[in-house]
């Protein structure tokens, strides 16, 4: 008999409709809860990302840069490319000091590949 009276307590309240707006409420906080704060890890690591990223050259250009450099290194072994090869050592020398940006720098490598070829 006390067993019936609290299923019917139960039944009654599980069937109220205030306590089911109430659950549902709940429950919606939590789970807008959770994804808010999962979205703020994922903002504060993208951050961290990109932080950390910001001074890192453009991979596909370095690898241009080595390949223009493999391509003009074995051209300048002759007498008549001195020149040449004495712009390249400057240049590779102005690059390695910071006094050349990286797109600048390609773009002089790209005019020696032109005069060599």
């Amino acid at each position: 008999m006390y067993i019936k009276k609290i299923q019917g307590a139960m039944e009654a309240i599980f069937s109220s409709s205030l306590f089911t707006f109430s659950f549902f409420l709940v429950v919606g906080s939590v789970i807008v809860y959770f994804i808010l704060k999962f979205d703020k890890q994922q903002r504060q690591k993208m951050s961290k990302l990109v932080a950390e990223t910001r001074d890192v050259q453009p991979l596909l250009m370095a690898k241009a840069i080595n390949h223009k450099l493999k391509t003009i290194k074995p051209e300048l072994n002759s007498d008549s490319r001195r020149d040449i090869a004495k712009q390249l050592d400057e240049l590779v020398a102005a690059y390695d000091r910071g006094q050349v940006t990286l797109p600048d720098y390609c773009h002089k490598l790209n005019s020696l590949l032109s005069m060599v070829a």
